[in-house]
């Protein structure tokens, strides 16, 4: 599903990613662990596209990523922070999530019931609790059941 090779990654002078090698096949639940500051975060931040590689290649089922956004449909991602524009609500923070994937889904229902979300539905995100934005950050995650699923220290 997922293969790296040699990835290199620097910000300035501090080299983060130094040759990072990975293989990640279909079908399991994978833990990349290691001490704050090793990589993490940008790992899997350069899988999502987020952050461009120095040098070395990704692969999602043997097609690289690079110069092709589409991939991303195939992923489902939860921030380690959720950082949201404060200015909406949470349902429109939904909709506006639904029609960027251009996914019909009606999984946000059953993630919005099973949370507990319904009476935060017309609050502005810049008014909810920590807890509570948590709790719409899982939703934005799993609302698509994408094949790849990757949580950025779900549980802090």
């Amino acid at each position: 599903m997922i293969e790296i090779k040699e990835l290199h990654k620097k910000f300035g002078k501090n080299l983060v990613l130094k040759g990072v090698d990975l293989s990640i096949n279909e079908g399991g639940i994978f833990a990349i662990l290691g001490p704050n500051g090793s990589g993490k975060t940008t790992l899997i931040k350069s899988i999502l596209g987020m952050v461009i590689p120095q040098s070395g290649t990704i692969q999602l089922n043997g097609k690289s990523i690079k110069k092709d956004w589409k991939y991303r449909n195939e992923i489902d991602y939860l921030p380690q922070i959720a950082n949201f524009p404060n200015n909406l609500t949470v349902r429109e923070l939904i909709k506006m999530i639904k029609d960027l994937r251009a996914n019909n889904t009606s999984e946000d229902q059953r993630l919005i019931e099973l949370f507990k979300l319904e009476p935060f539905l017309t609050k502005k995100l810049g008014t909810l609790s920590g807890g509570t934005k948590q709790k719409v950050n899982i939703v934005l995650a799993f609302m698509f059941n994408s094949p790849l699923i990757i949580l950025d220290e779900p549980t802090t």
